[in-house]
């Protein structure tokens, strides 16, 4: 599976009006697609640049609208702004 359709997978499993973050798809994926994060992050330099990756594909998929950001913890256990999406 690429990460683009990793990403699709996850956002249609949550409920439509559903407010989520970056934080949030990545987590998921985390937990549900494992191995479709490891195997792209080689293709950047940090994980900052991959997760901006994986916000820039949310925000192109047309089943979410970006509604603004939140402030939530990331992957390295501290709160970060990110953005805010509404599942469609």
């Amino acid at each position: 599976m690429d990460l683009e359709k990793a990403i699709r997978e996850l956002i249609s499993g949550l409920p439509q009006d559903a407010y989520f973050d970056v934080h949030t798809v990545i987590q998921k994926m985390l937990q549900e697609h494992d191995e479709v994060y490891l195997m792209n992050i080689g293709h950047y330099t940090s994980a900052a640049q991959y997760h901006s990756k994986i916000s820039a594909i949310i925000a192109e998929i047309g089943m979410v609208e970006k509604v603004g950001s939140s402030y939530s913890k990331n992957i390295h256990d501290k709160f970060s702004e990110c953005h805010l999406f509404k599942r469609k």
